[in-house]
């Protein structure tokens, strides 16, 4: 990575299929940058959409906003500590994630054991991260380890048990949004097609963006509906 925001640090273990720094000099990855910034309004919308509803939409709903910041910023600078401050969210929202599922059917302020064995974790992981020269492989790979158990629940919960209509919207939101982002625009950007592949005009890793926190939204939405239906209310 070159540029003029090179020497503010080390440059991120990773640079996408973007040209950098072709529509401005200071931004290295022009549609990644943006479609990151389209994340924060989506999770506003979310925010409106689940008002009222407890504590952990809120949070669900900050997380995403941190994950668009973060990513912004990374794809903006390519610098090593912007790639945290995408990464370490991601993570965060994921092992909150996991918490929502683990804790669906307990009453509200139940879950504080669980949310600490995660938090502990999460620091664990913080200390990897930040030491080994392999760090994004460790991110991704429990990045989709995590999100990968939740999308499979979320399907197991929705699908082969009963559930309301509302449920099985909002879960076919998530799959839709994050399942297509991955799959159709993620992995083919990264780890499929070369960078000089015509697709990759596209600016697919843009859609994964975009497509992904929308498919966030609906998953916690998915939580909500699948609360009331256990609950009664959420």
């Amino acid at each position: 990575m070159s540029g003029p925001l090179s020497g503010l640090g080390p440059p991120a273990l990773v640079d996408w299929c973007e040209p950098n720094f072709v529509a401005s000099p200071w931004i290295a990855e022009w549609w990644n940058t943006w479609s990151s910034v389209a994340m924060v309004p989506i999770a506003v919308l979310g925010l409106w959409h689940l008002r009222g509803q407890g504590w952990r939409y809120v949070a669900g709903m900050l997380g995403l906003a941190s994950v668009g910041t973060g990513s912004a910023l990374f794809h903006g600078t390519l610098l090593r500590v912007a790639q945290a401050l995408d990464e370490l969210p991601m993570l965060g929202v994921g092992l909150s994630c996991v918490w929502a599922v683990l804790h669906r059917e307990s009453p509200l302020g139940h879950g504080r054991r669980l949310a600490w064995g995660l938090s502990a974790f999460a620091l664990g992981f913080t200390v990897a991260y930040a030491t080994v020269p392999w760090a994004f492989a460790l991110f991704v790979g429990v990045y989709g380890l995590m999100i990968g158990w939740v999308a499979l629940m979320t399907i197991r919960l929705t699908w082969f048990a009963p559930s309301s209509l509302a449920m099985k919207r909002s879960a076919l939101g998530m799959i839709l949004g994050f399942g297509s982002a991955f799959f159709a625009f993620w992995l083919p950007e990264h780890v499929f097609l070369a960078c000089n592949h015509p697709l990759q005009a596209l600016q697919l890793h843009s859609f994964w963006h975009v497509l992904g926190g929308i498919g966030t939204v609906s998953w916690w939405r998915w939580v909500h509906h699948h609360r009331a239906q256990l609950h009664g209310a959420s």
